[in-house]
């Protein structure tokens, strides 16, 4: 028996393969004066990042269940409590400094500074008042965004470009925070073939943006594998993100004493370059769906992939401790994801409706398979870095009974 026809879905599909991406005459004119091609990089940088027309500078931009995607801060803003219990731990071990400075690169929304602002005001008065937000973007657009979400809620903040910031000479101290900003980061397409090396650049066949090989485009990216000591599968594609270790490098040195809490889908290098691997990570996204081809409908698609933890800890550079990866799932749970829930139970017969929300919400960010395998790189500089609370194993921090905070 056929199965019946879905033609709503049709429908969709329909819209989706014939809504305009007016960056695609842009990018072809980038690759014709180019001499016909370029490189991914320079391809994902501006899908994603062109002033008018990139995925991350529209003004209509959708966050959460009603756009392409859904990050963490828009699940629920626990996510963002929690994380404040943590950005509290690190002013006490810093001295309780004032000025404190809490630095969020890729601001999105603005949700994820709002919620830890929300629970530092409420929770840990003494810490607000010391507290310099810092939300950061690389498009106008999205710091108005933040800028009216922090303000709904009556905070003010140092709203600036990410590049106007890394600009200035001030070194501060404080936590510098981040939730999926790496991993959109412009990166270099590369394939392994017996002993060489080769990148995929964007060229135009027809109507079609299509991939095609040729030899690297700097020796940065053979650099970046000698340094690592690693490689991809022979016949492997693999992701090479030169600026996430530039961003890095410069993001670190504007901390003079503090943390660096880089919250990411990502691996150590070992894992991300694994024989088995023979595809890479790149994935495009729109309405919450992978998309087939990361070429298409540029502009209009989300483009990600999971970085390389390893060159990240590394570019921060001298004096940088880092700790072992541990996974949001494992961070929420000792950051006392299981004692809200347990308070949210013992109220639920006030409202089921809410706490089924909440419910969803805890069971969502801990999904193992979902955003729950979502990594946590945590590093300090001049302040200690054993013990973090967001680092304990869930059998040390269980026992006995969870410290409040």
């Amino acid at each position: 028996m056929t199965a019946p026809l879905d033609d709503f879905a049709l429908a969709d599909e329909f819209a989706l393969a014939t809504e305009s991406a007016p960056l695609l005459p842009v990018i072809r004119e980038r690759i014709a004066a180019a001499g016909g091609r370029i490189t991914f990089a320079e391809f994902m940088a501006l899908a994603l990042g062109h002033p008018e027309h990139g995925y991350y500078s529209r003004p209509n931009l959708r966050w959460g269940r009603e756009g392409d995607f859904e990050t963490s801060p828009e699940v629920h803003p626990i996510f963002g409590y929690l994380w404040a219990r943590q950005v509290l731990e690190c002013w006490e071990r810093l001295g309780r400094p004032a000025p404190f400075h809490l630095v969020e690169p890729g601001a999105g929304s603005g949700a994820f500074m709002a919620s830890m602002l929300m629970w530092l005001r409420a929770r840990a008065p003494e810490c607000f008042a010391a507290v310099r937000p810092v939300a950061l973007d690389g498009h106008p657009n999205r710091i108005a965004d933040q800028r009216a979400t922090l303000g709904a809620h009556g905070f003010q903040a140092d709203h600036a470009l990410t590049e106007d910031w890394l600009a200035r000479p001030e070194p501060v101290t404080g936590v510098l925070i981040s939730n999926e900003f790496f991993d959109a980061l412009p990166v270099h397409l590369v394939e392994r073939h017996g002993d060489d090396l080769l990148e995929c650049y964007v060229t135009a066949e027809g109507d079609t943006l299509v991939l095609a090989t040729g030899e690297p485009s700097t020796p940065a990216i053979r650099e970046r594998f000698d340094a690592l000591g690693l490689l991809p599968g022979d016949g492997a594609r693999a992701e090479v993100s030169l600026i996430a270790a530039e961003v890095m490098a410069r993001l670190a040195a504007r901390i003079a004493r503090g943390y660096v809490l880089t919250i990411d889908y990502g691996y150590p290098a070992r894992e991300l370059l694994a024989s088995w691997r023979t595809q890479g990570t790149l994935m495009a996204f729109r309405a919450h769906s992978p998309q087939p081809d990361p070429l298409a409908q540029p502009g209009l698609t989300d483009l990600t992939y999971h970085v390389d933890f390893t060159s990240l800890a590394a570019a921060a550079g001298e004096g940088w401790q880092s700790a072992p990866l541990t996974s949001q799932t494992e961070a929420l749970t000792v950051l006392g994801l299981a004692e809200a829930m347990q308070v949210a139970s013992a109220r639920s017969h006030e409202d089921v409706q809410r706490y089924a929300a909440e419910r969803r919400a805890a069971e969502t960010l801990s999904d193992m398979s979902g955003l729950g395998r979502i990594k946590v790189l945590a590093m300090a500089k001049d302040a200690p870095l054993d013990g973090l609370r967001c680092l304990q194993p869930l059998d040390i921090a269980f026992a006995g009974g969870r410290r409040q905070g």
